[in-house]
């Protein structure tokens, strides 16, 4: 179809010896009326925005809505990529597909929304009812763009200059085409030549007058400027000679004061230097020395710092080790003297045991003690009483046998 429109449309002489078959020509006649008619269609559609989503989601259904909506969502990007690649900014924070893609998603989705306008043409009346274009006096219609309108015109004149072409054979067309074109060109190139010898004479003539006025006004200017020149000369050299003995006398004068004086400050400043010398070079030796002195002690307590240090280190090492046998040292005295204090508990609860045999068995003991020595006074006091009366039992016998005397 490409083919066949393309040789249609071609530039008589392109194709002089190929002549369009009836069916053929019928058949580019139906394609481009039906290509005018899918561009009438979507240019119905609006191009930025929906007025009333919900309304229109009511009266046309979810599906057409979404198809619409993403129609105009894509002809929104491909104007801001369109204008990127031609040095506007799309909006801030906009991620735009590559033009390549989203050419192709919307000729795709345009497709789309053709074949939906086609099957189903309320669609366009419903969306003229919705308001989706302004009505004014230009259009009084409402539904097509002023721009629109004139590429559907410019493309429906296109089809009837195609459809005359189609009609007329190739020879009438080659014939009339080179008559046009060598009358065309043989007026074209007679105008030129005049316009470009009118334009030369013009010029000529301009350039001629503006040069020889130029001229003349030089040649006046340049010798009032001369004259002007030679008198302010003669003057300004005198002043100049005159100016320039003062200034020397002055030049000279100035400089022998200021090489006195500099040559002075130049002695004073040698005699400073030297002095300035002198004492730099007192202190840096007094420095140096101090310098050698610091750096012997920083390296002596460098070494008594090594020496400290690795003391220090065997000593945390042997301490670490002490500590360790400690740590066990005292391991097993814990336990160990976890059962010394087991056994100890065990030997005082049998100690107390013993303890009370003992104490039981030592009562008995002191009671009978206390028995034994209530019995021996007993027994004493009756010994005793008994050793009394025998005594005076004997001394009442021996005095009864004196008085018998």
């Amino acid at each position: 179809t490409g083919a066949l429109m393309a040789s249609a449309v071609a530039m008589p002489g392109t194709t002089p010896n190929y002549k369009l078959t009836n069916v053929e020509a019928k058949r580019i006649m139906a394609i481009l009326s039906e290509m005018l008619s899918k561009l009438d269609l979507i240019s119905r559609v609006p191009t930025l925005h929906l007025p009333d989503s919900d309304g229109l989601r009511d009266s046309l259904g979810l599906d057409v809505l979404q198809l619409l909506e993403e129609q105009m969502l894509l002809e929104q990007q491909y104007e801001w990529v369109s204008g990127a690649q031609m040095g506007s900014i799309p909006p801030a924070g906009a991620d735009m597909p590559d033009f390549e893609t989203l050419d192709d998603e919307l000729r795709h989705s345009t497709r789309v929304v053709c074949r939906m306008l086609k099957e189903a043409p309320g669609i366009i009346t419903q969306l003229n009812a919705a308001g989706m274009h302004p009505t004014n006096d230009a259009f009084p219609d409402g539904t097509v763009t002023a721009s629109m309108r004139r590429f559907l015109t410019s493309f429906n004149e296109l089809k009837e200059q195609t459809y005359v072409r189609m009609c007329t054979s190739v020879e009438e067309e080659k014939a009339k085409a080179d008559w046009f074109a060598d009358v065309s060109a043989r007026e074209e190139r007679a105008s030129q030549q005049l316009r470009q010898l009118q334009k030369e004479i013009r010029n000529e003539k301009a350039d001629r007058e503006k040069d020889v006025s130029v001229r003349d006004g030089q040649i006046r200017k340049l010798r009032s400027e001369l004259d002007g020149i030679q008198n302010s000369t003669l003057a300004k050299i005198a002043e100049i000679e005159a100016e320039a003995k003062a200034q020397d006398d002055a030049d000279r004068q100035a400089f022998t004061d200021r090489q006195t004086a500099l040559q002075a400050e130049l002695t004073k400043l040698k005699s400073d230097l030297a002095a300035k010398r002198k004492e730099n070079k007192d202190s840096e030796d007094a420095l140096r020395k101090k310098k050698v002195k610091n750096e012997s002690e920083v390296e002596q307590w460098i070494a008594k710092y090594d020496s400290d240090v690795g003391d220090k280190h065997a000593e945390l090492n042997s301490l670490k080790a002490v500590y360790a046998d400690e740590q066990k040292e005292m391991a097993r005295l814990e336990a160990y003297f976890a059962e010394v204090t087991a056994d100890r508990e065990l030997k005082l609860v049998e100690e107390r045991k013993l303890a009370a045999v003992r104490a039981r068995e030592l009562a008995q003991h002191q009671a009978l003690e206390i028995a034994a020595t209530y019995v021996q006074k007993i027994w004493r006091g009756r010994s005793q009483r008994r050793a009394l009366e025998k005594a005076k039992s004997g001394k009442g016998g021996k005095g009864g046998k004196k008085k018998k005397k």
